[in-house]
Formats: structure tokens, C-alpha cells, sequence
């Protein structure tokens, strides 16, 4: 529910694509944008990392999600 960056998301979804899975949620309607911003890796090379984050819509549209899956109605 807070932003997340890529790796982040991999840890707490448990999954080892954190992009393909934003990739999925924005085909099922969500917006999940990304931000990026310059950073130097630790060889000081420039790399543009991401944080993606919910909209308000998004939130409304996830907390019905989950109140129509525990009443076993699915994602729609």
C-alpha cells in the first residue's frame, strides 16, 4: 500500500518478475504507475531506477477486489 521499487515487489509478492506482474494488474485494469528516478550503482554508472505506487482509484479498485474475492466473486 506505500510505494515499492522492483525488488520490493518481488520480496513481498513473492514472485521473481515484479514487472511482468505490474505488466498483468495494468491489463486488469489498474494504473500502478511508475516513477523513475537517476541513481549511481555502486561502480558510480548512472541507472534510472523505478517506484511504483497505487492511485487512489487503483486502492478503491484493489479494496473492492479483495471484498468481492473473500465473498468468492473473483476479479473483475
Amino acid at each position: 500500500m506505500r510505494p515499492i521499487s522492483r525488488e520490493q515487489l518481488d520480496r513481498e509478492a513473492g514472485c521473481s518478475n515484479g514487472p511482468d506482474l505490474v505488466a498483468e494488474l495494468r491489463r486488469r485494469g489498474l494504473d500502478f504507475p511508475c516513477t523513475r528516478s537517476k541513481k549511481q550503482d555502486r561502480d558510480l554508472f548512472d541507472r534510472y531506477t523505478g517506484v511504483y505506487y497505487l492511485t487512489d482509484k487503483d486502492r478503491r479498485r484493489l479494496n473492492d477486489w479483495m471484498r468481492r474475492r473473500a465473498a468468492g466473486k473473483g476479479l473483475s
